[in-house]
């Protein structure tokens, strides 16, 4: 056959591949010239073989043409299930060619290599077994990750849902407000849908900062209404609420006020279904703290934080005693650590009581006041004749106050980062939720390696694996640790007019944007309104203008990650009590 002729041919088989009818015998044979430069030196052309697709009255078998016409032992058939997708087709075979060349114009590879494993169907079987665990669609190994990323997107707009294809049921997700306008540098884009969701399937973490009465508050309880509100649609789609632990820390004394919080257990709607408030504070200041919860009604119970023997461990102890490093700590901390070091997974509350009182016997008077100082408050929050108790479960926000007069920053961080430890520990049945309440009262910008600090660290990094959702509301960023603002996947930065405060996000976010009109825009907010940064996010928005496009051709809006885009919102209306608005002398 001639050269032309040949072409022929091989251009005929690879529109056959790609979806041409086959033949009368449902087979493809064919041939293709080897290209000069892997010919032999002899000067002999040698030829390789298409796979070819299998006739269905000849199931077991795979057929190829030879130059030698020498037909190979049958190879097993393909199963149905492996068979390659048609566009995937050329591509295996085109390796298969690849690698038959190669073997036949190697003298090494030609002396050890079989009939069987020259034969371009066999190693097409090899590659298509190669490929099963790689991708689980070999068209388009991309959709199971883009199905991933969306499902666990932590902010989505309504466009997007609708783009993703999401189905009702599939998902929970709580509407947190309406989109302005997406903005990307100098484009502004506005969506058709303002619909703005947080999704609650997934874990996520979030930062939500502004000066008192820009909203602050009121996006936390409409985070935290997205997430124990069920059978509520204007509040999106809740099928299975969340356990919730909020710490709040304040001054204490009869002019404390309640935790925003715990009005989320209070409607003024009919029908809401609100969630079990349960209200932890301090056994010295139990009476002062339920006057000022009453305003709550029924909806809140407050009871004595007590701790049994059984939930404290050598770790809560550290906690307690404050200690940050072994190298750091007071002589009498030194001894306190040996003890429990040589108690180790036999520790008893008793016991450690026992070697501690023998121990004091080396210690000067000044050492054991300070120790008696610090495990006075401990004992301050134990009860030994109580058993363990449970203070987490589904649909139940569960508020640690610890403000007391007689507690310090210091010691409110290490009581919390105990409870926080509990709470992750707690089997119960669902996803968890911790708001860090007020975090400027308590985390330090100067204490950064405090033990609560490096529990919300450690909860941030891990919470895909602990079912985490991690909140932390504060007026001033600046407590917040850089690392934890580098972790944390969604900001929401209200109204605020410190310059110095947006040098300190400015490092950790997202926005492609100049910190000059960022901070302008940041100023100028309205009560309810927020820039919100969710580079994970998805929305619905054109891509970045091409130069190279031509003005009169408009950009196609598609489904995105917002990435470097930061999204103007408008917070919505609660469904719960407003226990945090303003007091007004004249009230219309």
């Amino acid at each position: 056959m001639s050269a032309k002729g040949k072409e022929k041919q091989t251009a005929t088989a690879m529109n056959r591949i790609n979806g041409m009818p086959l033949g009368k015998d449902n087979a493809l044979k064919t041939v293709q010239t080897i290209p000069p430069s892997m010919q032999s030196n002899a000067g002999v052309q040698r030829t390789a073989s298409f796979a070819f697709l299998p006739k269905p009255s000849r199931p077991s078998s795979i057929s190829a043409n030879r130059t030698n016409d020498n037909t190979a032992p049958s190879s097993p058939a393909i199963p149905p299930t492996r068979m390659p997708h048609t566009s995937a087709m050329p591509v295996l075979l085109n390796q298969t060619q690849q690698a038959t060349r190669l073997a036949e114009s190697t003298p090494s590879i030609r002396s050890n290599a079989s009939i069987a494993s020259r034969d371009p169907a066999h190693v097409c079987h090899i590659l298509l077994e190669e490929l099963e665990l790689l991708h689980d669609n070999i068209a388009d190994p991309r959709v199971k990750s883009r199905d991933h990323e969306l499902r666990t997107a932590p902010i989505i707009t309504r466009d997007a849902y609708v783009a993703a294809g999401y189905r009702e049921g599939a998902t929970q997700y709580g509407v947190l407000g309406s989109v302005l306008s997406i903005h990307h540098k100098n484009a502004i884009y506005k969506p058709v849908n303002p619909q703005l969701y947080v999704n609650t399937n997934a874990p996520f973490s979030a930062v939500v900062c502004g000066v008192q009465g820009s909203g602050k508050s009121h996006t936390v309880s409409l985070l935290l209404e997205s997430m124990f509100i069920p059978n509520m649609r204007s509040t999106g789609t809740l099928q299975k609420p969340l356990a919730g632990l909020v710490l709040h820390f304040g001054e204490g004394g009869p002019n404390s006020r309640p935790c925003e919080a715990a009005w989320i257990g209070s409607s003024h709607i009919s029908g809401v279904q609100t969630p079990a408030v349960k209200v932890y504070v301090s056994r010295s200041s139990l009476n002062t703290m339920k006057a000022v919860y009453a305003s709550l009604g029924d909806a809140v119970t407050v009871e004595p934080l007590l701790f049994s023997q059984d939930e404290l461990d050598a770790q809560a102890f550290l906690s307690m005693m404050a200690v940050g490093s072994s190298e750091s700590a007071p002589l009498y901390i030194q001894g306190i650590l040996s003890i429990l070091r040589d108690l180790g997974e036999d520790f008893t509350y008793p016991e450690f009581l026992r070697q501690l009182e023998v121990k004091k016997e080396s210690f000067n008077p000044a050492q054991i006041a300070g120790l008696e100082q610090r495990m006075a408050l401990l004992n301050s929050f134990m009860n030994p004749h109580i058993k363990s108790q449970t203070r987490f479960a589904e649909s139940q926000l569960t508020i640690i106050d610890l403000s007391d007069p007689f507690i310090d920053p210091a010691s409110a961080c290490g009581l919390f980062e105990i409870i926080t430890r509990l709470f992750v520990r707690a089997d119960v049945g669902t996803g968890k939720v911790l708001v860090v309440d007020e975090a400027h009262k308590y985390l330090s910008p100067t204490k950064s390696a405090s033990g609560l600090t490096k529990s919300l660290l450690t909860l941030t990094r891990e919470q895909r694996h602990l079912a985490m959702r991690v909140i932390i509301s504060t007026q001033e960023p600046t407590v917040v640790p850089p690392v934890l603002l580098d972790l944390c996947t969604v900001a929401i930065l209200h109204r605020f007019s410190s310059p110095s405060w947006w040098d300190h996000l400015a490092k950790h976010v997202s926005a492609d944007i100049s910190a000059e009109d960022a901070f302008d825009r940041v100023v100028k907010l309205q009560t309810g309104e927020a820039i919100l940064l969710a580079p994970s996010g998805y929305g619905v928005f054109p891509d970045v203008p091409d130069t190279a496009r031509p003005a009169i051709v408009a950009p196609v809006p598609k489904l995105n990650q917002f990435g470097r885009r930061y999204v103007l919102v408008k917070t919505r209306r609660r469904v719960t009590r407003d226990g945090g608005a303003s007091i007004l002398v004249v009230d219309e």
